[in-house]
């Protein structure tokens, strides 16, 4: 039985946030202090009065002073909303630690720094185009404790589009908070277009890629036969028996190294985060170091 959160994960957040890069919109009411003036209690500076203004903003002790009449100002606060989507592909759940609890241990750790700083989260299953709702919008600590009963249900199987289930999103939200994509990105699909998407909406865009230790250093020789996880049975034309030799890893780590530099150099193109975690990491180190160096945690 999958368990993603227990005591002692969540006490190792408690001092963690989510680091919002760019300016942002959102509710109001929330924690998140955003580049704009509002009505929270928290002062941050003056302007000159104009007519029309909030007389009861007027400070009249700098009126005394200088015979000139300033408002007052104050940060205003909102409410984001961050959205999680995890690669439920057949592909994800393998590995030794599995990939897909790490990934979904990634996810529930994300949302919980969300709904600790009094923000929303809302979380996604890929299955082929669709990005499904794994438990509507949630809003606070309780929501979040049953939202994580329904991670732990989320089954792995099939392919995954991620261009198409992200692009076809009606409100995948609008400067209103991060947006996360949680694969091995072992995929023919469109995921650049799924990032362009996030940010031709002006989400903060984090890619996180999932691995398992022999995906990164495999450590095979000899006759094999492999196997594609996402194919529908064993007689598919992904299935092929072939001998692994010294040059044809060497030509696995060439291609394994382009494509995670493809990677990084698109998402850096297009101000998104990026990082790689192996599932035998531990989750502090994935979340307090990889996570923190992307700037994605503080």
């Amino acid at each position: 039985m999958r368990n993603v959160i227990d005591g002692a994960f969540i006490a190792m957040l408690e001092a963690r946030d989510l680091q919002i890069k760019h300016p942002m919109n959102g509710l109001f009411g929330g924690a998140r202090r955003v580049k704009a003036y509002g009505s929270s209690a928290e002062f941050a500076d003056y302007r000159e009065y104009h007519a029309g203004d909030d007389l009861r903003r007027i400070d009249w002790n700098l009126y005394a002073r200088f015979e000139k009449l300033f408002l007052k100002r104050f940060t205003d606060e909102r409410q984001l909303h961050h959205r999680i989507y995890i690669d439920a592909s057949a592909s994800m759940d393998w590995g030794e630690p599995n990939k897909a609890d790490t990934a979904l241990k990634l996810a529930a750790a994300l949302g919980y720094l969300a709904v600790q700083a009094m923000d929303r989260v809302t979380f996604y299953a890929i299955h082929d185009s669709a990005a499904e709702d794994i438990s509507r919008t949630v809003v606070g600590r309780e929501a979040f404790y049953s939202a994580a009963k329904q991670l732990n249900a989320v089954k792995f199987y099939g392919d995954s589009d991620f261009g198409r289930a992200v692009g076809s999103q009606e409100n995948p939200g609008r400067g209103d908070g991060i947006s996360v994509i949680l694969s091995d990105f072992f995929t023919d699909s469109d995921w650049k277009g799924a990032v362009d998407y996030l940010r031709y909406h002006n989400r903060d865009v984090h890619l996180i890629q999932v691995l398992s230790r022999d995906e990164i250093a495999p450590g095979y020789s000899g006759k094999v036969r492999m196997l594609d996880a996402e194919a529908p049975d064993e007689e598919d034309d992904r299935t092929y028996r072939t001998e692994i030799t010294r040059s044809s890893m060497k030509a696995y780590e060439e291609a394994f190294r382009w494509h995670r530099n493809e990677l990084r150099m698109f998402c850096t193109s297009r101000g998104a985060g990026f990082f790689t975690v192996c599932s035998d990491e531990r989750v502090e180190k994935m979340l307090f170091e990889q996570a923190a160096k992307g700037g994605m945690i503080t």
